[in-house]
């Protein structure tokens, strides 16, 4: 949504309200100056966490008992 920043003067509290469903996108002149987002408690990067470590995990499981990332690597270097 956009809004005159003359607008949002005026309404704050509803462009604020309004900021948590969408991006609100403020205009100066007629040309957009500014955006009002979500604020996240939560960064970004920790949410993805877990599924790296999953996926990283399950590709353990494809490995022999016997070998380790050591001789993983050396054996594909060797190729």
């Amino acid at each position: 949504m956009q809004v005159a920043l003359s607008d949002l003067k005026v309404n704050v509290g509803k462009y604020v309200d309004l900021a948590e469903t969408e991006d609100v996108i403020i205009t100066k002149y007629g040309k957009p100056a500014a955006k009002i987002i979500r604020y996240d408690k939560e960064p970004w990067y920790m949410k993805k966490l877990p599924e790296k470590i999953t996926s990283v995990e399950n590709l353990f499981g494809t490995l022999p008992n016997d070998m380790d990332l050591d001789d993983v690597r050396t054996e594909r270097l060797a190729k």
